[in-house]
């Protein structure tokens, strides 16, 4: 198989079971078929956190551009979440396809059991598996999570088959595949949103370490197929069996109405209880994922410890056995090299008697049959004669000539002491440059790029003659009004005064009167003074006030009483009828709204005493007329007796 082409497992899973650490699958139909945008995302990480606090790694499944992948990551998870419904829903039969076409699919329980399988991962967490659907002796609608059950090894721990199944049914085709149904601390099969079916299990196991060891015994004796773990609901968030069978009934007949059927059923039924429970549903789903996530991780962890001792078992047995098998062989092997050895010492002795008498010129290291006396050797006509040095040839160059030596050095009196040569006087130290990033006080920098201007030499103050005190009459100066008027002559204060008073009278009538403020004058600003070149204008920050702001949800409420809130009787009493009403209509019983109405009984406020049944948060059951009512309820009425 070329599995590998379309396998891929994220680096977290791929070294968790390289290294016998415990992992847990998980599907993603959930994710984009089962929840709504964004309580899907956060239900899948909050999974996900569960079983890593249990100390096992999470592997959620799903198909994404073809590849079967074996834990997402959180934009993966993100990803599908905002799709939706427009992501896949891929069982068995979808998986080559969308592998083939490089598509987008969520997983069911029976793709993510295959999927898991081919990774190696051994249990898995949902929330309820398919079934036989109601019907099914006419219809055939199986879901394809029984028949994967009967064939892969993978243990399914979920809250048992969904509500809207027939259970019995699919009890029945489970015992027919060889599916051992367990109870994880119950007699009876859940049933999603309520504890309790009706219908008893095979085998009742409380404990992780049971679970895992019966996963363990049947991987051992190989053999094939999956094993089934109903994991009931929490007490506090389960739904009471009358409440969940009517909305079931209610949400099947309209399926059959408007011809739902096949992959798009069991959406349609899951949405439309939740419609008609107000919600109540959608969160008792996500606490019995939350829950079986849980009983998977402890699960899993467990199966690692047995798989991890079994290993060590293996090697102390395979080390064991190799020991004996060296022993057996060292044994053997020096019993044959002493019985070569005494062989071998008969033959040579046999070979020693055999010899002649011994020689005393003979080597006794040596082999006395390849030994011969020793005999000086005979001369060798051939041999060459000892090497002779030539004569000498005038003509020429002895090649042999000494090398010329170098002239003979004056003799130094090693014992004559050494006059010290005066030390050199040491250089100045080098002066550091200016540092150019050195800060510099405000009023000491200067802008090395300002052009340098002279300034220029201040001028004597002029001396100002004192005006003797006369009598005479005021200058009068000439001003020309224009083109042939005649030049008017005023004294020059009086027509300045009287220019300025013009020119206010033209400014009054061309600013609107909308324009003019009634607040009182602001004060005249100073006259700026001019900047030079060789100033900077100081930067002063706009300084912003600092409103408190007053949060909305501090005022505490009041209370009537100790322990409980403000309450409106009437309130509740319209949410309670306009919710029969909205059941009613839903189950086509509208016209027996107003006889219904008619034939009621008369209400007064019952203030009977309360106590608390335990069977859900919201039950409370009155001890004077026996009511059972949810919590928001209270004060309730009771029937008008005479």
């Amino acid at each position: 198989m070329k599995k590998e082409l379309y396998l891929e497992i994220a680096p977290e899973v791929k070294s968790a079971l390289e290294n016998g650490r415990p992992v847990v699958a998980l599907e993603s139909t959930i994710i984009s078929h089962g929840m709504p945008y964004p309580q899907n995302v956060q239900t899948a990480r909050n999974v996900e956190e569960i079983i890593r606090a249990e100390g096992a790694v999470p592997a959620t499944i799903a198909v994404i551009g073809g590849k079967m992948k074996v834990g997402l990551s959180p934009d993966e998870i993100e990803y599908l979440g905002k799709q939706g419904h427009k992501v896949t829903k891929a069982s068995r039969r979808d998986l080559p396809i969308l592998a083939a076409k490089g598509m987008d699919g969520a997983t069911t329980v029976a793709s993510t059991m295959i999927i898991a399988a081919m990774a190696g991962v051994k249990i898995f967490a949902t929330g309820g598996i398919g079934g036989v659907h109601r019907g099914a002796e006419t219809t055939m609608d199986i879901s394809a999570d029984l028949e994967e059950l009967g064939r892969t090894d993978v243990m399914v721990v979920c809250a048992g088959a969904k509500s809207i199944l027939d259970i019995g049914l699919t009890l029945e085709y489970l015992e027919t595949k060889g599916v051992p149904v367990i109870g994880y601390g119950t007699d009876e099969l859940p049933a999603f949103y309520c504890r309790e079916s009706g219908f008893g299990v095979d085998y009742r196991i409380d404990t992780p370490e049971e679970l895992a060891a019966a996963m363990k015994a049947k991987l051992d004796l190989g053999i094939h197929g999956g094993m089934l773990v109903g994991n009931p609901i929490p007490k506090e968030y389960a739904m009471s069996k009358g409440m969940a069978d009517r909305a079931i009934d209610i949400a099947v007949k309209k399926a059959e109405e408007n011809g739902i059927r096949g992959k798009e059923l069991t959406p349609f039924l899951l949405t439309l209880v939740k419609e008609m429970t107000g919600g109540m549903s959608l969160d008792a789903n996500i606490e019995l994922v939350y829950n079986n996530a849980r009983v998977a991780a402890k699960t899993a962890v467990a199966l690692a410890a047995l798989e991890a001792q079994d290993g060590a078992a293996e090697t102390e047995d395979m080390d064991t056995l190799r020991a004996e098998i060296a022993d057996d062989t060292a044994e053997s092997i020096s019993r044959e090299m002493s019985a070569f050895r005494t062989e071998i010492e008969g033959i040579i002795n046999q070979r020693m008697a055999a010899m002649p008498p011994v020689n005393p010129y003979m080597n006794p290291y040596m082999n006395p049959y390849q030994q011969v006396p020793y005999q000086q050797p005979a001369p060798n006509p051939y041999q060459q004669m000892p090497y002779q040095q030539p004569a000498p040839n005038p003509y020429q160059p002895n090649p042999y000539q000494a090398v010329p030596q170098p002239a003979p050095q004056p003799y130094v009196n090693p014992y004559k002491p050494v006059r010290p040569e005066p030390m050199a006087e040491p250089e100045p130290a080098p002066v550091p440059a200016p540092n150019p990033y050195k800060s510099v006080p405000d009023e000491e920098w200067v802008n090395p790029f300002a052009p340098k201007r002279e300034k220029p030499a201040e001028a004597p103050a002029p001396v100002v003659a004192e005006e003797p005190e006369s009598e005479e009459a005021p200058a009068v100066e000439e001003i020309s009004v224009g083109g042939d008027a005649p030049v008017i002559a005023e004294p020059a204060e009086e027509v300045m005064e009287m220019v300025e008073e013009a020119v206010a009278e033209e400014t009054a009538e061309e600013v609107p009167e909308e324009e003019v403020s009634e607040e009182a004058p602001a004060e005249e600003e100073a006259p700026a003074e001019e900047e030079s070149e060789d100033t900077l204008t100081e930067y002063v920050p706009p300084v912003h006030e600092k409103k408190e702001r007053k949060p909305d949800n501090m005022v505490k409420q009041e209370m009537d009483g100790e322990g409980m809130t403000s309450y409106d009787p009437e309130f509740y009493r319209k949410r309670a009828e306009e919710r029969k009403q909205r059941i009613a209509e839903a189950a086509g019983e509208a016209k027996h709204v107003e006889e219904a109405k008619a034939a009621e009984p008369e209400y007064i406020d019952c203030k009977g005493p309360l106590e608390f049944t335990g069977e859900h948060p919201w039950a409370w059951k009155c001890t004077r007329c026996g009511q059972v009512f949810q919590k928001h309820e209270i004060p309730h009425k009771c029937i008008k007796t005479d």
